[in-house]
């Protein structure tokens, strides 16, 4: 019996497929799948799930031995150790207080595992190198981006620990051994110097271990164990512990054995996103799991991403709020395909029908609701040609790398075995003829045929570079010479962000009064976000999630350890 994939939790990072080495892991329909025919149970794939989504059959894991209630103490108790934990976590232990960290995943970094975006505004690095100082410009447009719909003390704080957070990695968490400071032309910039040893198997820029926040998680995990911090894996928190004057003074958790209570001076709840959550999604977007009878949402985000936080919080009166928020359904895009497929529909080339053969014009939508999200099926089909497959995959394998040591290259070669692959799970469909393509998808032969010849009308008198996603492509050419490839298209989700709110120094509010004791950070807070276009596009590239939860983190474990100390 072969290993098999949870494939309702797979987010597709590629990890296992790197991993195995007997090419027994394929596509199938956006997610992995293993061929029990080939697997030689040899567990590699298991080993780098950082989702925890793979078993093995055979070999269940161990049932966890049943115990009593235990009881522990600590200073500050975290809750998930994603992008905004971990940081909390490793700042509270370094001002010296015991910190008790709660994953309920095998390891450190939640979605943040994956993401590379971290926005770095200003930090003493700056300063030295004559870099001017932009903040309170920046501060003064975000106030008029988003109509003034922001608490304003926390936006400010967010820039100021912008800063702070990067002066603490440089001079606490030795940044600089593996990553080099420039002045570029948007300011300063953090480069790289490491090498990961699995970097060089990566086949995919956009999804993928190896960036800014799989570092920032790794490093801060060694550093905060060294200095004696603990971390309950497998562990979830449950319910938050109040005495009679409302004060946070523990946490209920629970493992696989029972429940464990914790007694603590302050907890930060920082629990990410709650894309997992069915109840709490309908709340926030009903739109999401609208999707009976339709092609469903490729989802990032993690395993472990229930909301639990704002369960927690919503039980004992806690401010949530269900406007403010950003829950993504990107699209039409080619995502989480290996960059092969996902490179040859990201250009300008090719049409795009939806799922009733009618001709799209909208490319990829970051807006937090795509148009694609009321086709009726949920899907596209981006129809290009030989010639476009070559030109684009020729392209590719000239940019530099996205990471040292990556060689997406020795991958991009083998691009026609790859759209072979990704045929036989059904998220292709080729044809030597146009006719016969039509024949496969369903389509109205001569429609079909009068559409592609207007687009390719459209593509002989095109300039030869247009606007594209990132900058200026080269300009879109005719669907002409076989064979022909209609590629789906999909929704995709990266993260759930919202929930409570919270003031400038990170602590949940309830009836707009601190709670004292509790913070919070990160995705599961409402924290600066708004919905709508302006929280994807320029919220997104001022502080991405990332960004705000390492600097939300960051707030939080200073905040929590002071109130500790009190």
């Amino acid at each position: 019996m072969a290993f098999v994939i949870n494939q309702d939790l797979c987010s597709a990072c590629h990890q296992c497929r790197v991993e195995c080495p007997v090419e027994a892991i394929t596509f199938r329909n956006a997610k992995y799948w293993i061929d029990p025919d080939k697997c030689v149970s040899c567990g590699s794939c298991k080993a780098v799930c950082h989702n925890g989504c793979i078993s093995d059959l055979e070999n269940p894991d161990p049932v966890p031995a049943p115990h009593d209630k235990i009881s522990m103490s600590c200073d500050v108790c975290v809750v998930g150790a994603g992008g905004s934990g971990m940081v909390a976590a490793a700042k509270a232990a370094d001002e010296g207080l015991k910190v008790i960290l709660l994953e309920k995943n095998h390891e450190v970094g939640g979605s943040a595992w994956y993401a590379g975006g971290y926005r770095i505004h200003w930090s003493k690095l700056h300063e030295a190198a004559g870099a001017e100082d932009k903040r309170d410009e920046e501060y003064e447009r975000f106030i008029k981006e988003v109509d003034g719909n922001v608490d304003k003390d926390l936006l400010k704080r967010m820039f100021e620990a912008n800063a702070e957070f990067v002066d603490w990695m440089v001079d606490e968490h030795h940044y600089l051994e593996d990553y080099s400071f420039e002045i570029g032309p948007r300011g300063g910039m953090f480069k790289p110097k490491y090498t990961w040893e699995r970097a060089s198997k990566r086949i995919d820029k956009m999804i993928g271990p190896g960036e800014a926040g799989w570092y920032v998680m790794t490093r801060l995990c060694k550093d905060y164990l060294e200095k004696g911090g603990e971390i309950l894996y497998k562990t979830s928190g449950k319910k938050l512990i109040t005495n009679e004057a409302g004060e946070v003074v523990g946490l209920l958790a629970e493992d696989g054995g029972g429940e464990i209570e914790i007694t603590c001076k302050s907890v930060v709840l920082a629990t990410g996103a709650f894309t997992r959550n069915r109840e709490l999604m309908a709340k926030f977007q009903p739109l999401f799991y609208d999707d009976e009878g339709k092609e469903p949402v490729h989802i990032f985000t993690g395993s472990g991403c229930t909301g639990d936080g704002i369960v927690m919080c919503d039980e004992i009166g806690a401010d949530i709020d269900y406007v403010n928020k950003r829950v993504n359904l990107f699209g039409p895009m080619r995502h989480p395909y290996p960059c092969v497929s996902l490179n040859i529909c990201m250009g300008s080339s090719g049409v795009s029908f939806g799922s009733m053969g009618n001709v799209v014009k909208n490319g990829m939508v970051m807006d937090e609701v795509s148009p694609m999200t009321f086709d009726p099926k949920r899907y596209y089909w981006k129809i290009v040609d030989d010639n476009i497959c070559e030109f684009v995959i020729e392209r590719a394998m000239k940019e530099p790398p996205q990471s040292p040591g990556m060689d997406l290259p020795a991958f991009l070669a083998k691009w026609r075995d790859v759209l072979a692959e990704e045929e036989v799970a059904g998220a292709i469909v080729s044809a030597p003829t146009l006719e016969e393509l039509a024949e496969k998808l369903g389509f109205d032969k001569e429609t079909f045929l009068a559409d592609i010849e207007d687009y390719n009308e459209t593509a002989r008198n095109s300039p030869a570079e247009v606007p594209g996603m990132f900058g200026m492509v080269p300009g879109p050419k005719p669907v002409e010479k076989g064979p022909f490839y209609a590629m789906k298209l999909k929704l995709f989700h990266e993260d759930a962000v919202g929930g409570m709110t919270t003031n400038k120094n990170t602590s949940v509010l309830k009836n707009g009064e601190p709670i004292p004791g509790l913070y919070a950070a990160g995705d599961t807070t409402r924290g600066i976000m708004i919905s709508g276009s302006v929280g994807v596009n320029y919220i997104e590239s001022v502080f991405s999630c990332l960004t705000q939860a390492f600097n939300e983190g960051y707030i939080a474990g200073v905040e929590a350890a002071k109130y500790a100390k009190q």
